[in-house]
């Protein structure tokens, strides 16, 4: 039984032609979906990043205020210890021990950065798309570079502080006056003595174990070069409040709706 097959006609070019720009059509709105998909993925990660970023800077400008209040509590200490000095140290041992325990205390600026962290490892700035929200940030990153590196001396002269401390005040009377110390750090404590008022002032105190003009001398002088450092730092500290304030707006007058 013999089959026969159909012969079909030979497609014009015009067929051709439609058939091309069907799909040509097809794998180019493809691409642009593909494109609009990864574009909209892209803008929701920098959304969500910014938010972040929002929350470490209200974290940061709060954070700020405490340690400035700090370092002038800790200023004010400072002068009592070097007028205690100009008139005559003995004239108050339990007070000198006081001043030079609650010197040797520290309390540093710690910069929230989840969410800049966040950013960096997801591809760093690039998505974000507003020019001056990343000028800012980067502006941001400086002066925290600085305030570290400030921080970073006053630790290392606070260690020489300590060590001096360590040779010249009575081990017992320091055991005594770390037993009452206050640690209290509860939220409804205020800042003073959640941060300086840990010391009580020792009531009876034993003789220093160094006491020539001296070792008191390097002793007051090492005491004092951290709090001169203090005044840098809420000098930045300020500038840098100034500056969070400023992106914290832009983002929000940007992104708000979106937070």
């Amino acid at each position: 039984m013999e089959v026969h097959h159909h012969a079909h006609p030979p497609k014009k070019v015009s067929e051709y032609f439609t058939e091309f720009i069907m799909l040509f059509a097809a794998v180019t709105l493809g691409f642009f979906a593909e494109n609009l998909r990864e574009h909209q993925i892209e803008k929701h990660r920098e959304i969500q990043y910014l938010k972040n970023i929002h929350l470490d800077l209200e974290r940061d400008m709060s954070e700020i205020d405490k340690i400035v209040q700090y370092n002038i509590l800790k200023q004010k200490l400072g002068l009592q210890l070097t007028n205690l000095y100009a008139k005559g140290y003995q004239s108050d041992i339990p007070q000198f021990y006081y001043l030079i325990k609650s010197l040797a205390l520290r309390s540093y600026f710690q910069h929230s950065k989840n969410g800049i962290d966040q950013l960096k490892n997801a591809g760093g700035l690039r998505l974000i798309e507003n020019d001056e929200i990343i000028k800012q940030i980067q502006l941001i990153e400086i002066r925290i570079a600085n305030i570290d590196a400030l921080q970073e001396s006053m630790d290392q002269n606070l260690l020489y502080f300590r060590m001096k401390t360590g040779s010249i005040l009575d081990a017992y009377t320091v055991w005594e006056m770390n037993q009452k110390q206050l640690l209290n750090y509860s939220p409804n404590g205020s800042e003073k003595q959640r941060f300086l008022n840990r010391f009580e002032l020792p009531k009876h105190v034993r003789p220093l174990q160094h006491n020539t003009p001296e070792d008191i001398n390097e002793l007051v002088n090492l005491g004092i070069a951290p709090v001169n450092s203090t005044r840098y730092i809420n000098g930045h500290l300020g500038q840098l409040k100034a500056q969070c304030i400023a992106l914290n707006k832009l983002l929000m007058d940007t992104y708000g709706s979106d937070f």
